[in-house]
Order: C-alpha cells, then structure tokens, then sequence
C-alpha cells in the first residue's frame, strides 16, 4: 500500500471526480491521500473532503507561505483563533498543520522585506499551533533553500516533511543532522530526467526518512505527464524510487508506508 502525503483534492477541476479519484487510488493500492490547506477556504474545504470520505481523506490546516506574505502580521491573532477552531472542532481529521514554509518565487522587489517577515511570522505561528496540539508541519520551500533551513534550525522546527522536494542533498543532510524526525516527501520532481539533485537525494536518504506525495491536481510524474494529476499517480512515483533504490520493491513499499502512517499519526 502507498499514502499519497500531499494533494489538493478539493480543487474546481479534481472535486467534481472525486468518486472517480478515490476508485482510481484503490486500483492502484493508494490507501489514503493527506488534503492540504492553503487558507482559510481551502482548509475547510480539506477538512469536508476528509469527513466525506472518512479513513480515507485526511486534511491539514493553514496558509500557504504565497497567501501569507500579503496578510500583515497583525491579524496573526485573529486567523490563529480561526485555524484554531477549525483543529479542535476537526481533530480527528487533522493530521498536520501547513502547508506553510518559504516562497520567495512571487515576491514584489519593492515589497520584498514585508513580504518576508509576514511569511516568517505566519510560519512561527504555525509552529506553535503545532505544538500545542501535537502535529507536524508541512513544509513548502522555494528559491529560499539557507534560509529555510536556517530558520528551522533557530526556531527548533523539528517536527516536519519538507514536501515535493527539489532541493540538493547537502539540504537534506543539514535538516537530517538537525532532527530525527524531519520528513522528505518526493512527488512528480523525482520522476523527471534532468532531476538529478533530487534523484541523488532519493538515492542517499535512509528509506526511514522518504515520503511519497503528488501535489495533485499540480504536474503529473512523466510516465503520464500531460495528465491532471491525482492521488492515484503516486503509484507512478513509487515506481521511480524503486529504480533509484538499492532495496527491494516490497521492503521500499513497506517502509514507505509505515514512514506516512507514523509521521502523521494515522
């Protein structure tokens, strides 16, 4: 069995599927798929995919670092007594809080260091949302690798997947010699041939740290590139990891499995 760590079901072009895309994880032994929020809406949204379809979906709540950089830090107590009760009156449907992390990919030069400081505050936040309720954060990182890192390291983020990953292996060796349990999940990246970075790092991480995810409906892995996305493709993934690896099919599957079910407290 495989876990899809991270999808955007609830999207306008996956939604109107999604009797069809939970058949489909099944064909393809994809157990369960983790609903990601984004915001407020989509986060609610995760949450009703997740009570729908119940041992099935799961859904994490919050902002996404390109959402956060354009809300002023000063509302961070109002939408934290928002979230907030979204994890208490949804517990058992809520498995992580994120997607949150760095994205310097959309930054407005002349805005830039508002822009920075509002993620950096929404991400401190979502840190101790976290902990208060004893969830992990996913973790989304781009053209911002040292500080990420950085950040993480100052702050005591120890408690994380770093999600589809695109980064070198000295990232991934830093965050593994700064906390044991900090995750990477590999989705359509790992699949594409001038990934090398990515595959190295596929390569060389313990099997006890990897993840699978697809970010769906985002883009497919190449073996069906062209396609909308969907949970049910992380098979695909799976498939390429298995070529990267040294260990058997059966052994990767199983601990990959095992790794999704413990991060997430599933």
């Amino acid at each position: 069995m495989i876990i899809d760590t991270h999808a955007h079901c609830y999207w306008e072009n996956l939604e109107p599927r999604i009797e069809e895309i939970v058949v489909n994880m099944k064909q393809m032994n994809v157990s369960h798929a983790v609903q990601i929020g984004c915001d407020v809406e989509s986060s609610v949204q995760a949450i009703a995919l997740a009570k729908r379809f119940a041992g099935i979906f799961y859904a994490t709540v919050w902002h996404h670092p390109e959402t956060a950089q354009n809300i002023p830090k000063e509302l961070i107590p109002h939408q934290i007594q928002e979230f907030e009760s979204l994890v208490s009156e949804n517990r058992k449907y809520i498995v992580a809080i994120g997607e949150t992390g760095f994205d310097y990919h959309y930054l407005i030069p002349w805005q830039e260091s508002e822009q920075k400081n509002n993620q950096q505050a929404w991400w401190l936040a979502q840190w101790e949302l976290a902990k208060k309720y004893d969830l992990p954060l996913v973790i989304h990182t781009r053209d911002a690798r040292i500080d990420t890192v950085e950040f993480m390291v100052q702050n005591d983020i120890n408690r994380a997947v770093i999600h589809c990953y695109s980064e070198n292996p000295e990232f991934a060796q830093k965050l593994m010699e700064f906390s044991s349990e900090i995750y990477f999940a590999f989705g359509w990246i790992l699949t594409y041939k001038k990934s090398e970075d990515v595959q190295e790092t596929a390569k060389m991480l313990p099997l006890n740290r990897i993840l699978l995810e697809t970010d769906s409906p985002f883009l497919s892995p190449q073996v069906v590139r062209g396609s909308l996305n969907e949970p049910a493709h992380t098979r695909y993934i799976f498939d390429r990891l298995c070529e990267i690896r040294s260990e058997s099919p059966e052994e990767i599957e199983d601990t990959i499995y095992q790794n999704s079910l413990r991060f997430y407290s599933i």
